[in-house]
């Protein structure tokens, strides 16, 4: 039996296996290559931070200055809500505000609760125009009300509350319309005399 043998045919294969299992170990270049992803903006952080604000409110109702305190960085900065980003009226330095706090608290005798709370824990991973602050902190919605002898006002607050690397609150932005405060106390609180 004869047998049909092209050995044309025969090289044309061995070339074309040969290759075929060389180009098996290569990869393209096009695919080694790894995008860079930009991380986003804003992403979601541990619910730890939501609840060490929700300590702070508490702390803060209750006028446990050295509660509230434990919690705060030695060099928290408190931004009151007036003014632009660069106007704003702040406190700076924890001794600082505690001392505004428990001076408020023994000139006015007044007391203030935080209800309605919603927070939402964030890392900010680039900072924004209005403020610079980036790394983990919380979106805070809360009713605070303040109570001065008989009467009382409630105003809608939102504050951003950021942390530093310890799980301190280092920065307080609060943002609430005044009126209502300042009608009841005839002060604006933040306001150097």
């Amino acid at each position: 039996m004869k047998t049909l043998f092209n050995p044309n045919i025969l090289k044309a294969g061995l070339i074309f296996c040969a290759l075929l299992v060389a180009s098996c170990g290569e990869t393209k270049k096009e695919n080694a290559e790894v995008a860079e992803v930009e991380p986003p903006v804003l992403e979601s952080a541990s619910q730890e931070y939501a609840d060490i604000v929700m300590q702070m409110y508490d702390h803060m109702s209750n006028f446990d200055h050295d509660a509230y305190g434990a919690i705060m960085a030695d060099d928290i900065t408190w931004y009151w809500p007036d003014g632009g980003a660069d106007t704003r009226n702040s406190i700076k330095g924890k001794d600082n505000v505690i001392t505004f706090w428990k001076n408020w608290e023994k000139t006015t005798g007044g007391k203030m609760t935080f209800s309605k709370n919603t927070l939402l824990p964030i890392k900010v991973n680039k900072p924004t125009n209005y403020y610079k602050a980036v790394g983990s902190g919380v979106l805070a919605y809360t009713d605070i009300t303040i109570t001065l002898k008989e009467q009382s006002s409630t105003v809608r607050q939102h504050a951003v509350m950021m942390f530093n690397d310890d799980m301190k609150i280092n920065n307080v932005f609060l943002y609430y319309d005044r009126t209502g405060f300042i009608e009841l106390t005839n002060v604006v609180l933040g306001e150097t005399e």
